[in-house]
């Protein structure tokens, strides 16, 4: 297969559109066409077929494939583009989306000029509104193995909420650093409030069970709150409403966090959300 691109892209939406358009062989229409923009067309239809797009029926007609179909359903080059990449990666499972996990930047300095332009085309290298946001879960969900990225999306939940919170606190649009890597530590980066401009990171926690919930701290994190001369844990009970906030301070958290002994070493411990009933007030 060669490498995804966004020429290859438009190349392979233009053959699709002919599918959808004619009853003629495959073999037919690639040899009707030398090349789809600059590309071949036996290596466009070589990419459509084994991406899923397009396909020979039994009676050696072209036809869309529900993939296909749904991929010329949608309107505008952007959303084009966004799910001609996940169906490119669904396809032919690239090392790269292993990178996902890890965040945005990752994969774009990773996954190779081609599919870094897609990014940039289709809106995906930069900005956090919904549906950019959407488009990383997804990506994320598919490099641990997963289809359902609800789990995600209840924490983007309540990183939106600190967000939020904060620029209503401060005056200032804080930094949501969890969407371009979440291996720093802390997923917002505030300030400490009027008057005091230092930098206050946010590690935020989110349960769809009220205080029935927990949250998985990891070393990584405990290590970060310790380090940063200014830092809070933000858990949101989003099953309340509205949802409601504790702010927890370090000092706080260290109570519930465990010790290394011998040779043992901790990497993750489960925290009850309950531990900090008396905290949580409504926003």
């Amino acid at each position: 297969m060669i490498p995804f691109s966004p020429g290859v892209a438009q190349a392979c939406f233009e053959l699709v559109g002919i599918v959808s358009r004619s009853s003629l062989p495959l073999v037919q229409i690639v040899s009707s066409f030398a090349h789809f923009g600059s590309i071949r067309s036996s290596q466009v239809a070589e990419f459509a077929q084994e991406t899923g797009w397009v396909r020979s029926g039994e009676d050696g007609l072209a036809v869309l494939t529900p993939q296909g179909g749904r991929l010329l359903s949608i309107g505008g080059y952007q959303p084009m583009l966004r799910q001609a990449l996940l169906d490119h990666i669904d396809a032919s499972g690239p090392p790269w989306v292993q990178c996902a996990a890890s965040g945005r930047s990752r994969v774009m300095a990773f996954a190779g000029s081609g599919v870094a332009q897609i990014m940039v085309e289709a809106g995906l290298a930069s900005g956090c509104d919904d549906d950019v946001v959407r488009f990383w879960d997804d990506l994320a969900a598919r490099a641990k193995g997963l289809r359902d990225a609800s789990m995600s999306r209840i924490g983007r939940l309540g990183e939106r909420l600190t967000i939020a919170h904060e620029e209503a606190r401060t005056g200032a649009k804080p930094k949501w650093i969890a969407v371009n890597s979440n291996e720093d530590g802390y997923d917002v980066l505030s300030i400490v409030g009027d008057g005091d401009s230092r930098l206050l990171s946010i590690e935020v926690k989110t349960s769809s069970q009220g205080l029935y919930g927990a949250m998985h701290l990891t070393r990584n994190e405990w290590e970060m709150a310790q380090e940063r001369t200014a830092h809070l844990f933000h858990l949101w009970d989003v099953r309340s409403e509205p949802p409601k906030l504790a702010k927890v301070s370090g000092g706080e958290m260290q109570r519930h966090v465990p010790a290394d002994s011998g040779s043992g070493r901790w990497e993750s411990v489960l925290i009850l959300f309950a531990a900090f009933e008396p905290q949580f007030s409504s926003q």
